[in-house]
């Protein structure tokens, strides 16, 4: 793991902490937010355990990469808003067999989606609901016949936490899960995928 990979989760960690011991903030009704954001990206799921249906036993899954993206949210209440967002990130897919032999691609994940954020009185949390797309890309998909692009449901929780009156941070945990044909029309069908992102933001207020 490279050293700017591993210092993402204590920072998200430090933040989430910090965010806890802090009172809620004021009233968000009317505010536009601009978060950029960087975390982690992990799949929870393999595409195939038998790749190529031949006994040989290769599984096919994406690997962990850093992931970066935006968000931009509208606070229709106090409690209530609407939120855009796009993640990408450069996560390899990766043939391996039981016997440690491996071979990966270059290729790249974009998750986006619009959902609806639930802030509950008197907190700092927010719930996260709603739906989009996940696509795959780069040299590991083309030619092929894998369908790249597939509707997800996204769900997930952050959290704000006020580092200085004008300064904050969120920590956002966030599920993708949709289903992925990566061969086609080919043996292996449709998997359920479930992919997670891990992220730190810095949210600039656009509007009051």
């Amino acid at each position: 793991m490279s050293p700017r990979r591993s210092l993402i989760a204590p920072a998200c960690l430090t933040a989430l902490l910090a965010s806890l011991a802090l009172p809620a903030t004021a009233s968000a009704q009317g505010k536009v937010v601009l978060t950029p954001f960087v975390g982690n990206y992990y799949t929870l799921t393999k595409m195939a355990n038998d790749a190529f249906q031949d006994g040989s036993n290769f599984e096919l899954k994406q690997l962990s990469a850093v992931a970066f993206g935006g968000r931009l949210a509208i606070w229709l209440s106090p409690t209530i808003g609407v939120e855009a967002s796009a993640t990408f990130n450069q996560s390899k897919p990766q043939l391996q067999s039981g016997d440690s032999v491996s071979f990966t691609f270059k290729g790249n994940v974009l998750l986006a989606s619009g959902r609806m954020l639930y802030r509950p009185a008197r907190t700092n949390l927010n719930l996260i609901i709603g739906g989009g797309i996940a696509k795959r890309g780069g040299e590991a998909w083309q030619g092929g016949d894998a369908k790249l692009t597939s509707p997800a449901v996204v769900a997930g929780m952050g959290v704000r936490a006020a580092v200085t009156p004008n300064f904050a941070l969120t920590v956002n945990v966030e599920g993708n899960f949709y289903s992925i044909d990566f061969d086609g029309s080919g043996p292996n069908g449709k998997k359920m995928q479930a992919d997670l992102v891990v992220s730190i933001g810095v949210p600039i207020t656009l509007g009051r």
